[in-house]
């Protein structure tokens, strides 16, 4: 693909890890603000918080595959780390959304958790909060990223590091990634919702309970 392409790929990522930072923010603030409007807007998205859990899974693994294997980038230390727990979750996830599997909360909560984590480190070491080791620098450098949408990072011509805009890298992508995935398996249950199994239950206990006063009777 050409250079032009490839750059316009990465900003279409970019711009989907921002809309999905934006919605966990949202998530978050309609839980610590409550809200009529922020019950409904949570209770909507209980309903299909598996689907698009999965769905940022699978599209944050799919744009990660592309740029490596088509476009040979070599992920880094810490794009390794991101992408274990980034994978694993685009498996758990669409497994259940297929089981319609909720309790899968327990087991893809901490593998974003982690990951999450790794992120923001691997983004103080874009932003040079922190030094990158040596483990970095012996196989691909994880302080210079391949491309920077909406922004710049790096050093001017001055020699000085900085950085302009809001520079969205692939550890940025995958961190937005992680907040959203957190933000809607975290989603509180309606309060208003019951189990599937409650009503036929019921209905054969009142059915039992039927069936024996009329053998009394």
């Amino acid at each position: 693909m050409s250079y032009d392409a490839i750059s316009t790929l990465h900003d279409v990522e970019a711009a989907l890890a921002i809309v999905a930072l934006v919605g966990a923010v949202l998530m978050v603030a309609a839980r610590l603000i409550p809200t009529v409007i922020g019950v409904r807007f949570l209770d909507a998205l209980y309903k299909v918080q598996l689907p698009l859990a999965a769905l940022v899974a699978v599209t944050a693994t799919a744009g990660s595959l592309f740029f490596s294997e088509f476009n040979e980038w070599i992920p880094c230390r810490w794009c390794w780390f991101q992408r274990i727990f980034m994978y694993s979750l685009a498996v758990i996830l669409t497994v259940a959304v297929i089981r319609r599997n909720r309790n899968v909360k327990w087991f893809a909560v901490p593998l974003a958790a982690i990951g999450i984590c790794a992120s923001f480190w691997h983004i103080l070491i874009e932003h040079r909060v922190v030094e990158e080791s040596k483990a970095c620098l012996s196989v691909q450098s994880c302080a210079a990223p391949w491309r920077v949408s909406f922004g710049t990072l790096g050093f001017n011509n001055d020699g000085v590091f900085a950085w302009t805009g809001f520079p969205v890298t692939l550890a940025v992508m995958a961190f937005c990634g992680f907040a959203a995935i957190l933000a809607l398996l975290l989603t509180p249950e309606p309060l208003d919702s019951e189990p599937l199994t409650t009503e036929p239950l019921t209905n054969d206990l009142t059915e039992a309970k039927e069936d024996g006063q009329s053998s009394a009777g």
